[in-house]
């Protein structure tokens, strides 16, 4: 019995863990339904940093569409609602959540939270960027589709990944003070 409760114990810390995950996921399904259900006034604040990015890369100009999203005047390519990457945002925020916070202690799991969630946004935000700018040239290839998807994964992973290495870096550097040094 008393073996039991140490192990009662022992799992204790996690569940706050397991709390703040499924607090992940949970925001994780809103934010990806009210999306969905998100309406042209809404989707064009959204998507207006990729807008304004990809202008100010290709200097050209991209006025909003109702039910189209921002159009490359001479029609060339447009950036839609799928171009938000919102599903790649939330991905990243469950992996940064569900793989770091429980590094942390108390308050500091919470500010954690708070932080992957817009550290997530900025950087998806960021990755969707690169992405599109780097399929405008891609444009009037044949296969159009198929290389965006394409660049897409690769732009998506490679920024999975290296968040990862980052904040374990960060948080591998954090707990041995600041050495690097190999143990």
């Amino acid at each position: 019995m008393v073996k039991m409760l140490s192990r009662l114990g022992a799992l204790r810390p996690h569940i706050f863990d397991v709390l703040l995950g499924a607090l992940a996921f949970a925001l994780s399904a809103a934010m990806l339904f009210g999306y969905d259900l998100a309406d042209d006034g809404v989707l064009r604040v959204l998507m207006l940093p990729h807008a304004k990015i990809t202008e100010a890369y290709y200097h050209i100009t991209m006025p909003y569409q109702n039910g189209v999203g921002y159009v490359a005047i001479g029609g060339d390519f447009i950036i839609s609602p799928a171009c938000m990457g919102v599903r790649f945002i939330v991905m990243l925020f469950c992996m940064v959540v569900c793989f770091f916070t429980m590094r942390f202690r108390g308050k500091d799991k919470l500010v954690f939270f708070s932080l992957s969630l817009v550290g997530s946004v900025i950087i998806g935000i960021l990755a969707s960027c690169v992405r599109i700018i780097s399929s405008v040239p891609l444009v009037l290839s044949g296969q159009f589709v198929a290389l965006h998807a394409g660049t897409g994964v690769v732009i998506y992973l490679l920024t999975l990944v290296g968040v990862y290495v980052l904040i374990n870096r960060c948080l591998n550097n954090r707990a041995t003070g600041g050495s690097y040094e190999k143990q």
